[in-house]
């Protein structure tokens, strides 16, 4: 058995439970495909599966300390690692989660662009908070044009990754384009996106937040404020983390901040339905109502 399983879909789609179904069925290890749900900090508010109650292992969930930043080559590889681990005890690896660029690097493989010493994000940061944003653009556009071209004005992530590139390997990331792409894998891939109506989701998203906040939500982002964390790290911009410290803060209640959390989830949800339509045309479409009988259909397949 050589087959890896890929499981996509919104934010509350019921992915989790749909992989430890398979994984159960299969005897197969679950991989985390979630760049936020790599850190430790927030086990709650962002729904990290809790496996505990099971005996199928999980990988890559949890490990990551807050400070910390993963590109998508350091998770790719580590998870590549795992994966392998996983084939060799005759078992199936299923990768699941919502981070579509994880996916990507699955399915197409990653740029080759080396390491960059973690100095040069640094010195960057301290230019962001310095010069401002409009400042680095400025300078992207001179050194790299054609990926300058192609990032909006305010993408703060995309432009300080495109400099940390150019100064960390005097090259511009646009000439890395050209380049092969390193692929990780050569397995059989089964691509499925679990999929629920908008509506569904919605629903799932709001009640899944009010299960959050008297699972202890409120007091993990306290807990993580005292931290002391910079502001514009990944973890930091979890939904949920500024909205619940206004509350904390007093500026807004409780409502307000549930509120804001639904809607930004709401559009978290609509972006990755946008990003499956457009990038994972090829992918199988499962509809969680459907996902038992999907199973067993998985099944026979293999």
């Amino acid at each position: 058995m050589n087959q890896i399983i890929l499981i996509a879909g919104a934010t509350a789609s019921g992915k989790s439970t749909f992989a430890k179904n398979i994984a159960k069925k299969l005897g197969g290890e679950i991989i985390n495909a979630d760049s936020i749900q790599v850190y430790k900090d927030l086990k709650i508010l962002t729904a990290r599966p809790n496996h505990n109650e099971d005996n199928i292992p999980h990988h890559m969930y949890g490990f990551l300390d807050g400070k910390e930043y993963w590109s998508v080559g350091e998770w790719i590889k580590e998870a590549s690692e795992i994966a392998e681990s996983i084939l060799k005890k005759d078992k199936t690896p299923i990768f699941v989660g919502g981070t579509g660029l994880y996916f990507k690097s699955l399915t197409d493989g990653i740029s080759s662009i080396p390491n960059v010493d973690k100095s040069v994000r640094t010195t960057l940061n301290q230019e962001y908070q310095k010069y401002g944003l409009n400042q680095l653009k400025k300078e992207l556009d001179r050194v790299d044009p054609l990926i300058a071209s192609k990032i909006d004005s305010n993408d703060k992530q995309r432009i300080l990754r495109a400099l940390e590139v150019y100064r960390g390997t005097k090259k511009k990331m646009s000439d890395f384009w050209n380049e092969k792409r390193i692929k990780y894998f050569n397995n059989p891939l089964i691509k499925i996106i679990l999929k629920s109506s908008r509506e569904t989701l919605y629903k799932n998203c709001d009640i899944r937040f009010d299960k959050m906040i008297k699972n202890g939500a409120i007091e993990e982002v306290e807990l993580l404020i005292k931290k002391k964390l910079p502001k514009n790290i990944p973890i930091m911009k979890a939904i949920g983390v500024k909205e619940i410290s206004s509350y904390l803060e007093k500026t807004i209640t409780l409502d307000e901040a549930g509120n804001f959390i639904k809607f930004r989830t709401h559009q978290y949800a609509k972006r990755q339905l946008t990003w499956a339509r457009n990038q994972m045309i090829t992918w199988e479409e499962v509809y969680t109502q459907d996902s038992d009988s999907f199973i067993d259909k998985i099944i026979k397949k293999l």
